[in-house]
């Protein structure tokens, strides 16, 4: 794959006769391919020898998106939105590469398999096979100062020598760089953690049937999430039992062996779904919530912003704004003039006064405030399980009206549009270090129920599940752990105890806690090279951009809390975080010029 035109004529003219650069890059699934894919695309800017050691234990590319999981484990962002190859859009004004984006890619090699369409889920395991192809073109395609080494081993150890440089020490190979990128994705507890629960188990990669002896035995899902989704499949699809559509709705047909599936949740709230959206869709600029908004406050607050005081406000109005000018729109009035009237409303005070105004205009009802507020508990039903089905089967309603149709979704996608300004809020420490924890601890998990949930597909499949008798929904105080050592139990109606054979912690676990931290970074922490976010030890700290040390950097979910948002893969169309901060990073590697451009 050629480098375009464009980006080869940005070259610059450093002197050629400098050493040449040593970079390494720790893990690279899709996060390191894109620091990868910035420095093998800005190495023609400079006549430098440069090798690139690329430390990865399995094939570099898919990471977590192994090519050997199930078909039936499916994506939760739509084909035509994600992308490894970077436009200027992507790069906020900088040339990228071109290169075809996950749908284009899956017409090129998996339409014969099935049909695929841009705003489908398709499985998981075909992004992996689109990693691992793009880790081979861009390998394919270096430059002829640039050579890449794959070391296929884990990294054991890392030191920092008095030169400033990274001694990174494998069992095989004992390697030195000048510049270090350690992009190692998901943190994965210790072992020890799982010991609290008789026969618990943490869900780190597809269940194998030989997981159960028993086909009858009763199974708890502690988790609502994508994860949970998954489990799930596994248990029943995977299985052998098969979902059949019918007029009325979707069944499902059992093969026999599937457990009894008790789900629960410590927050006891289900996840708002994945809505139906128009290929190629862009989100609305925000009108409130601006990162010129954001930029204001942390000037005015330097010594840190209070979430709910000061910047939930900002959100609740920019919500109200989307979801006032939907249903305007379709009642055939303006949806920008009410949109603006909403800001007007907000920067004069009378942002209540306005929603019920508005409420009374249209005939409609007023924003739920679960969508915005973690604490208003939507669960308050003496039946828990109804209660939940009829959530489910309502949003899978407002799912199936589309983005573009349903208000309620419009407003919770602020959420996911405004997310540059949520980092910008975050990152640096822009929130005091009380209102931080209130907004890691709570906001952060809402976010994810509100926008980071399933596709309507799986809950539809839930539903049926449930029908068949296989599913049941109970809450988290309904599973009893004894405290003499014998398995857990969940109580049902009548205070039937049903013994659960195992529990299976369905979440991924954050990175916060220092026991959840690879070995390698915990080992950085305790040598002073990086410095924990918290007095207690948790966290890695960052600054905006990843960066721990002049020449080291680390991205992705290891420093969620430093930073914000790190759960996702790249796309082009519009602005990438990944790739900006990943271009940035190549740039100051290859001494390149860096855009100075303040992320606050």
């Amino acid at each position: 794959m050629e480098l375009s035109a464009a980006l080869a004529g940005e070259k610059l003219s450093p002197g050629s006769d400098k050493p040449a650069i040593r970079l390494g890059i720790v893990g690279c699934g899709s996060r390191g391919l894109t620091v990868l894919e910035r420095i093998c695309a800005l190495a023609v800017n400079t006549p430098r020898q440069i090798e690139v050691n690329v430390f990865d234990p399995q094939t570099p590319g898919p990471g977590l998106h192994a090519v050997d999981q199930p078909e039936y484990l499916m994506l939760n962002t739509v084909a035509s939105q994600i992308s490894m190859f970077p436009d200027t859009a992507a790069l906020d004004g900088h040339t990228g590469r071109q290169g075809p984006n996950f749908y284009e890619w899956c017409l090129r090699f998996k339409s014969t398999e099935r049909s695929v369409r841009p705003n489908e889920f398709l499985p998981r395991r075909w992004l992996g096979e689109y990693l691992a192809w793009t880790y081979e073109e861009v390998v394919r395609s270096l430059p002829g100062n640039v050579r890449v080494v794959h070391h296929p081993h884990a990294v054991d150890n890392i030191e920092h020598t008095d030169m400033g440089q990274f001694v990174l020490s494998t069992a095989e190979v004992e390697c030195s760089v000048d510049w270090l990128a350690i992009t190692v994705g998901h943190a994965r507890r210790l072992q020890d953690d799982d010991k609290e629960l008789p026969g618990a188990f943490t869900k780190e990669a597809h269940l194998d049937s030989r997981d159960f002896k028993l086909s009858t035995e009763a199974v708890g899902i502690e988790g609502l999430g994508l994860t949970a989704m998954d489990v799930v499949a596994d248990l029943t699809v995977g299985r052998g039992g098969q979902f059949t559509k019918w007029a009325e709705g979707l069944r499902y047909k059992p093969s026999g062996r599937e457990p009894r599936i008790y789900m629960f949740s410590r927050s006891g709230l289900p996840y708002r779904t994945r809505p139906d959206i128009v290929p190629h869709r862009t989100s609305n600029a925000a009108l409130i919530f601006t990162l010129s908004a954001i930029a204001n406050l942390r000037t005015e607050n330097p010594a840190g912003l209070d979430f709910e005081q000061q910047v939930l406000p900002l959100i609740k109005a920019e919500m109200l704004a989307e979801y006032f000018g939907m249903i305007a729109s379709q009642k055939g009035e303006s949806a920008v003039r009410i949109k603006a009237e909403v800001a007007r409303a907000y920067y004069s005070g009378r942002l209540e006064t306005m929603s019920s105004e508005m409420t009374a205009r249209f005939n409609s009802p007023p924003l739920d405030e679960t969508v915005y507020n973690p604490r208003m508990s939507i669960m308050e039903s003496a039946d828990y399980a109804q209660a939940m089905r009829a959530f489910i089967e309502r949003d899978i309603g407002q799912s199936l009206l589309g983005l573009d149709a349903s208000p309620i979704k419009a407003a919770v996608e602020v959420w996911r549009s405004c997310r540059e300004q949520l980092r910008r809020v975050v990152d640096n420490r822009g929130l005091t270090a009380d209102s931080s924890r209130i907004f890691f601890g709570e906001y952060a998990p809402h976010v994810n129920q509100m926008v980071a949930g399933p596709q309507k597909e799986r809950h539809q499949e839930l539903l049926a599940l449930a029908d068949a008798g296989i599913v049941h929904w109970v809450r988290h105080a309904q599973v009893i752990h004894s405290a003499e050592g014998a398995g857990p139990e969940v109580v049902l109606a009548g205070n039937l105890a049903m013994p659960l054979n195992r529990i299976i912690k369905a979440h991924v676990s954050t990175a916060c806690d220092i026991s959840s931290l690879p070995k390698i970074i915990r080992s950085l922490q305790s040598n002073g090279i990086i410095h924990s976010l918290a007095e207690n030890g948790e966290g890695v700290l960052v600054d905006g951009e990843g960066k721990a040390q002049p020449n080291l950097w680390i991205t992705g979910p290891l420093v969620e809390g430093s930073t914000y948002y790190n759960h996702y893969v790249p796309s082009s169309g519009s602005y990438s975080r990944a790739f900006v901060d990943a271009d940035r990073i190549a740039r100051e590697m290859l001494g390149l010029n860096v855009d100075v451009r303040a992320i606050v």
